[in-house]
């Protein structure tokens, strides 16, 4: 057993719909939507919800996952679209991307079908969470917009401020995540880095216990000085990630999470280009989860917040190197790819940021600056963290 990462636990079918504006705004009017409709935290109870919750997140910029009533509203959001079938989950596309640069992996899935069986890569050890017959796809809608888009239907009209996805799935796999503590245990005694994926679907309580305690149970068999990275995400019941946090600060070495998903837990928006109102929010929301270190991923820069900051500077170049990779190549990049994007220059507003981040804050923080990718015409944002959680292991292994 020659890998020295492992990741757990979520995996699941992802449709990659292609972007139409002719069917959103089809779509609206189908609906009958209208303006003051637009809202993200309404109940996602038919498929006309989940135009009005897209809708809301075009609008305002921002990524975000939505769980209908019913798993049929998801298949047929997406039959207006066409679309692509890959993987995704943290985890298992993060594996995929180490995969394309040269590093093989363990990884326990939460689901195993036909598309999990076509599409791993042969250099992921994959232990199975679910039985060999309980293979039903449960797919993951991802829509995908470019930012600057117009979209106009009834008396609804607005401009994306930027590029960003929403996910929509009811997935049974998902909500109900298996964890095998004593088989998937015994096979990752000698790893040094294990990455959490988040646990954002479950949407039950007593589930989500049950998913604490194995998750303990399975992080006891690591070797003393194993690096555990849990990728956190904006939660369906916003409630359950603080429960997350606490329950797992204990075992984990680093919490991850992008610039929304920053904003979410604090529950309003900042400008991420100030860097005293980053200040304020990371030194708050680290007290709050009682974590070792916080790193932080933004269309700007990326960071390291608390114990050995100084220490991640490589991990941060990993991870924000491997998903301006992606941002620009999408799918299937290789090593070249990620070498060719090292020699892009640096955003100037995120060399701005870090001078200003790092003076104040000193050795407390490890602050580097975004690739300039203005230059992109038709970016990937699908996957963009679970892209940076790859490439920021493999700076941790170093």
């Amino acid at each position: 057993m020659s890998e020295r990462i492992a990741m757990g636990f979520h995996t699941c079918v992802d449709y990659e719909l292609v972007w139409d504006t002719t069917v959103i705004e089809e779509q609206i009017k189908a609906f009958d939507i209208r303006a003051d409709e637009l809202r993200m935290d309404i109940e996602v109870d038919s498929e006309r919800a989940i135009w009005i919750v897209c809708l809301a997140h075009f609008k305002e910029g921002i990524g975000g996952e939505a769980v209908p009533l019913e798993p049929e509203d998801c298949e047929r959001f997406a039959s207006h679209f066409e679309y692509k079938v890959t993987l995704g989950g943290t985890a298992t596309r993060a594996a995929i991307i180490l995969d394309g640069l040269g590093y093989e992996t363990m990884l326990q899935t939460s689901c195993y079908n036909e598309h999990v069986k076509r599409l791993m890569p042969k250099s992921v050890r994959t232990l199975p969470g679910v039985d060999e017959e309980h293979n039903k796809v449960y797919p993951h809608i991802v829509l995908q917009c470019r930012g600057g888009v117009r979209i106009r239907g009834n008396d609804i009209d607005f401009v994306t401020p930027r590029e960003n996805r929403i996910m929509v799935s009811r997935d049974f796999d998902s909500l109900n995540i298996p964890i095998l503590p004593e088989k998937f245990g015994k096979m990752i005694t000698d790893v040094d880095v294990f990455l959490l994926g988040c646990f954002s679907e479950v949407i039950d309580k007593e589930v989500l216990k049950g998913c604490m305690e194995k998750t303990r149970a399975l992080l006891s068999h690591l070797k003393k000085d194993a690096v555990v990275v849990l990728e956190d995400g904006c939660y369906v019941r916003k409630e359950f990630r603080y429960y997350v946090h606490e329950q797992l600060a204990s075992v984990i070495d680093v919490l991850s999470m992008n610039e929304d998903e920053l904003q979410d837990y604090i529950g309003r928006r900042i400008n991420i280009l100030d860097p005293q109102a980053v200040k304020e929010v990371l030194e708050n929301v680290r007290e709050s989860t009682g974590v070792k270190t916080m790193i932080v991923h933004s269309a700007a820069w990326a960071l390291a917040y608390g114990e050995n900051a100084s220490g991640m500077r490589e991990a941060l170049e990993g991870g924000s190197i491997a998903a301006a990779t992606r941002f620009r190549m999408g799918d299937g990049f290789k090593v070249e790819d990620y070498e060719a994007t090292k020699k892009i220059k640096d955003k100037a507003e995120g060399i701005r940021f870090c001078e200003e981040l790092e003076r104040m804050l000193g050795n407390k923080v490890c602050c580097i600056p975004s690739k300039d990718l203005s230059f992109v015409e038709h970016p990937t944002v699908v996957g963009l963290g679970d892209t940076f959680a790859g490439g920021l292991l493999t700076g941790l292994l170093h």
